[in-house]
């Protein structure tokens, strides 16, 4: 499944090279976890969507990272709660988002249940800011209320999950335990997720 070698499709410094080594060596991965996250996706009382990141309105930049993205929407994701896998240069990502563009983003997180998200395993992440791959600090009652509080500014963001660095054991491990850490994490999230899609 996912290697450290996969890395490598960042050092492509051009626009199409960088986008053609992501569609051949890691969309197809991307794939592969989205057929092995189904039974996970199917305990939710909504269907899931998956949505490759396509990178389509990029022009001259290279892409800085790329996912999938998992949301109760065929059309997009970007406006609501979703679940987000994927790279950056010198990490592996899977984060539970509300972006800034989110309907009633407010709303959403003010009813969700401060405990709900602190009951998440030793090793997950909050970070309020999806475009900066440092953003994520390890969550605890203080990081979590601290994020909470920057809810209120129009342009927050709200994310929990985990990060995998480049070089740790999760690459190195079997296919089989890689996809057992992935559905794990899921399953982790998906008591936040479900509340945050009934409301």
């Amino acid at each position: 499944m996912y290697l450290d070698q996969d890395f490598h499709v960042f050092d492509d410094p051009t626009l199409p090279g960088r986008l053609g080594k992501i569609q051949a060596q890691i969309d197809p991965k991307f794939l592969e976890t989205v057929a092995d996250l189904q039974e996970t996706f199917a305990q939710l009382a909504v269907p899931i969507y998956d949505h490759v990141s396509q990178h389509r309105r990029r022009t001259k930049n290279p892409p800085t990272d790329t996912w999938v993205a998992f949301s109760t929407s065929k059309r997009g994701y970007k406006m609501l709660p979703h679940i987000e896998i994927g790279f950056w240069d010198d990490r592996f990502f899977i984060w539970l988002a509300v972006l800034q563009e989110a309907k009633n983003r407010q709303a959403l997180l003010s009813g969700l249940k401060e405990d709900l998200v602190l009951q998440l395993p030793a090793g997950f992440a909050c970070g309020g800011d999806h475009t900066d791959k440092n953003s994520g600090v390890p969550l605890n009652r203080e990081t979590y209320q601290a994020l909470m509080a920057t809810q209120a500014n129009r342009h927050a963001e709200w994310q929990v999950g985990r990060n995998f660095l480049r070089g740790s054991d999760f690459f190195t491990g079997s296919p089989a335990e890689q996809a057992r850490v992935i559905r794990a994490t899921v399953q982790a999230l998906l008591p936040v997720y479900d509340q945050l899609i009934r409301v």
